[in-house]
């Protein structure tokens, strides 16, 4: 079977979650790395017994190699937007962890340069969550109507990174980094851009189902946003009415453990789903007083099915995501940023 060739640019904890979704992959291999850490790279060459021809400490080198068919962008959300237009500018198809880009400018230009260039470059925000088998089965009951017309959706995101337990039921203050990515403002740091992303992604793709995929029907009813010490937001909400019909509840947060649960709550029922991103074992519809557990086989590899479905895009030469739903992401965010 023709296997896709993948490069990774960026060698940090969030490649690491690839590597056995690579080596149980029969559509896709790791080709190539490149970091500008010469431990990294050591390490990922040792792990998966990469050639040396295609270990790279520049960036632009992996990009220029021609057995290379798509690159994932690990990188800090600072580094996207340009490595995205070097991508297009060598005919690399594209995953980039989410968000795809800091704002929703730069990633309007991106759009224009593909129409602009005709280029056939394909490009995936990296939302892993949206590929596990929950999310499907939630569309479906969404689609087949059944707990009726859309009312509210509730969704969260928020895990404590500031403080810790200590002596019982005090709390101390975390020593916080402020170069890490998280919480450097340089880098695009922030629970929303980190975590409120999420939210956001499904609650776009929910409302692209329904057709609601217009900025304009957006009304903005509250919003919340606390800065902390290093000048990235720690603690956020957002309500949102969508075409005078739909309520949206967003949080993201680096201060509580708000958890990752989302409700969906329509006209003659409900949906929840108690973990949302990294994948539960079951969702809860809820319908004329009835619980009814939907129940699905435990994935341990979230990032496995993403892969997957990425190189069978690219093998079969199918279209990629929507770009017109990721600009409706971005402009969300950015009115939730600023």
């Amino acid at each position: 079977m023709k296997r896709i060739n993948w490069g990774i640019i960026g060698l940090g904890n969030i490649a690491n979650h690839y590597l056995k979704s690579f080596k149980k992959s029969e559509n896709s291999q790791l080709k190539g790395i490149a970091s500008k850490n010469s431990q990294n790279l050591k390490n990922f060459k040792k792990r998966f017994n990469i050639d040396d021809k295609f270990c790279f400490d520049n960036y632009d080198d992996l990009l220029k190699n021609t057995e290379i068919d798509i690159v994932y962008i690990a990188l800090p959300n600072s580094y996207h937007y340009e490595l995205i237009n070097k991508c297009i500018d060598q005919d690399k198809n594209i995953l980039v962890e989410k968000p795809i880009t800091e704002n929703f400018f730069q990633l309007e230009k991106i759009k224009n340069k593909l129409l602009q260039n005709q280029s056939n470059v394909l490009i995936y925000e990296g939302f892993m969550y949206k590929h596990h088998p929950q999310i499907k089965s939630v569309l479906d009951l969404v689609n087949n109507n059944e707990i009726g017309e859309i009312k509210k959706i509730v969704s969260n995101f928020g895990i404590n990174l500031l403080t810790k337990k200590y002596l019982w039921f005090f709390k101390k203050k975390r020593k916080i980094d402020k170069e890490s990515r998280l919480f450097s403002k340089k880098l695009g740091g922030g629970s929303i851009l980190d975590l409120g992303c999420y939210p956001v992604s499904l609650t776009t793709m929910l409302l692209e189902k329904l057709n609601f995929i217009n900025f304009e029907e957006f009304k903005f009813l509250n919003k919340k946003v606390e800065i902390g010490e290093t000048g990235v937001d720690i603690d956020s909400k957002i309500e949102m009415k969508v075409n005078n019909r739909i309520t949206i509840k967003l949080s993201s947060s680096f201060k509580q453990n708000i958890g990752s649960a989302t409700e969906i709550h329509g006209s003659r029922g409900s949906i929840e789903i108690p973990n949302t991103w990294t994948g539960s074992q079951s969702i809860i519809l809820k319908k004329e007083n009835k619980k009814n557990i939907i129940k699905f086989d435990q994935i341990d590899d979230i990032y496995f099915d993403q892969l997957n479905i990425i190189s069978n895009d690219l093998l079969n030469k199918k279209i990629g995501q929507n770009m017109d739903n990721m600009l409706l992401n971005m402009k969300i965010i950015e009115k939730w940023l600023n």
